[in-house]
This record gives C-alpha cells, sequence and structure tokens, in this order.
C-alpha cells in the first residue's frame, strides 16, 4: 500500500489536514507520523510513491521556514492546500490552580500568551514541544503540576483533565497545510493557486524587475516571502503565491527566469 507521511506524532493538526486530504484522493494510503518536516521531504525525495503533508502557514505566527526552506532544495510539488482551524485546549492530570508548567509546541505557546498573562502567575515555566501532540503525551510522565496546550481529540484520547477550551488569543486561528509528491497527483478541483521561489540576481533593483514582471501580466501576489539563501550573507530566496494556475502565468514566469539566479515552480495547485 502507498504511504502518506505528516508531521507527527500522532493527535496533530497535521493528521487532521492528512485525513482531509484522504477523503478526496480516491485512493488509500497507510498514514504515518514522521518527526521533522526535513524528514518528511528526504522520504518524497528519495520515493516517488510517496506523498506527504507539511504546515506551510499559520494565520497568526505567519509561514513555517522549515517547510519553505525544505521545499525550495527539493524536487517535492505541491498539489493541494487546505485550510484546518486550530483550537487550542489546555490539559492537565489535575486542576488548575496547581499549574506550574505548560508545554506545548513554540507557536502554541505563542498563540495563547494572552490567555497564559490572565490565568497563571507570571513565573508559570514555558517548556517547548516538538509539537502540541507530544505535549500532551509528555504528561504521562510528569505531575499534576504540569500542563499541556494540545487539540480536544488528543487530551481526550489521552483521557486528561480539560481545564479550558478554545484558549487562543485569536479565535479565527487557521494554518494551511499543502499535500506534496514528486509524482503528480490529480484532483477534481479547479487549480487556483500557484507558488513560485526564485532568487535573485545580487544587484540593484533585481527584485523590483521581478515585481514589475507581475504588475506586467496583471498578476495578483496573495503572498511574498523572503529567506536567507545559506549560501551567501546578505542573499535571499523569495517565495510568492498567485492566484492563478500555471496555466495563466506561464509567460510571466518565462520573464523571471531571465531576470534571476534560479526560479522553481514549487506547484500549481487546488484549494480544497
Amino acid at each position: 500500500m502507498e504511504k502518506l507521511y505528516f508531521l507527527g506524532p500522532r493527535g496533530t493538526y497535521c493528521e487532521t489536514a492528512a485525513k482531509k486530504f484522504l477523503s478526496v484522493l480516491g485512493q488509500k494510503y497507510h498514514i504515518e507520523p514522521v518527526s521533522t518536516i526535513a524528514k518528511i521531504v528526504d522520504i518524497l525525495n528519495k520515493n516517488e510513491t510517496f506523498i506527504g503533508v507539511l504546515p506551510i502557514e499559520n494565520s497568526i505566527e505567519g509561514i513555517v521556514r522549515q517547510s519553505l526552506d525544505n521545499l525550495y532544495l527539493s524536487d517535492v510539488k505541491i498539489w493541494a492546500q487546505t485550510d484546518i482551524k486550530i483550537e487550542h485546549c489546555l490539559f492537565s492530570k489535575g486542576e488548575k490552580e496547581k499549574i506550574k508548567h505548560i508545554i506545548s509546541h513554540p507557536q502554541a505557546l505563542a498563540q495563547a500568551q494572552k490567555y497564559i498573562l490572565e490565568n497563571f502567575d507570571e513565573n508559570i515555566d514555558l517548556i517547548e514541544a516538538s509539537s502540541t501532540a507530544q505535549a500532551a503525551m509528555m504528561l504521562e510522565n510528569k505531575d499534576d503540576t504540569y500542563a499541556a496546550i494540545c487539540s480536544s481529540d488528543k487530551g481526550q484520547e489521552l483521557k486528561l483533565n480539560l481545564i479550558d477550551k478554545n484558549i487562543g488569543d485569536v479565535k479565527d486561528n487557521k494554518t494551511r497545510f499543502v499535500l506534496v509528491s514528486k509524482k503528480e497527483i490529480k484532483l477534481n478541483f479547479l487549480i487556483s493557486r500557484t507558488s513560485i521561489a526564485f532568487n535573485t540576481k545580487n544587484e540593484s533593483g533585481a527584485l523590483l524587475k521581478v515585481l514589475k514582471i507581475f504588475h506586467k501580466y496583471n498578476l495578483n501576489l496573495i503572498y511574498i516571502e523572503s529567506r536567507p539563501s545559506k549560501r551567501v550573507f546578505g542573499e535571499y530566496n523569495f517565495f510568492v503565491d498567485i492566484d492563478k494556475g500555471i496555466d495563466k502565468i506561464k509567460e510571466a514566469m518565462d520573464e523571471i527566469k531571465k531576470e534571476c539566479n534560479y526560479c522553481r515552480l514549487l506547484g500549481s495547485y487546488s484549494v480544497i
């Protein structure tokens, strides 16, 4: 059976996104958690039959840098996108009054800053975990002074005590996940978004020249992000999302390639 890999452990929002993608894929996959984004991309690079799900952006904390950096250096492409609503809950073995330590993923801790400040002493110990699901699992070996911020499903699965639900500072919190693979994944949905990455020439006005090409072809950039190239200090890679399929931007892409050291199509895909 073919495999779908997601950022684990089980019980993460990434697994929720994976199951949503599976509901429209039309074929069976065995889903497996993987500990890091880099490992998922490496697995997919080595085996064209496997697919994966990566977090790409959170509506509060912004881009997931590890996903962008690893996609840039790989042969993996994006074939679909979906948004998952994030509703953080606080779980513990004991009662709220005893909590002195809170464990969670750094983004979850940041997304619940106001709640933590308003409900706990200023000396509350905040502990980072690799995921919200991992944070909940860590409570198994902790006493009742520890709590975890995680999803409602994960807390209930582990039979933890629900302290508070939907504790995020922004209630309309969403994370964008992408379905990725080296092989083409065909879905019966309209292709409505294209993502590209490029590295500009190291000269004055280089980025402006590229942006003028987008303007020339009346292309709406719904997202743009820069990341250090990690090759030369002061050199950056740019990531752009456009609200059209590749068939509508091919001419622009051809011109952009002439103005850049490197230009890569990350994917032209459906939003489901």
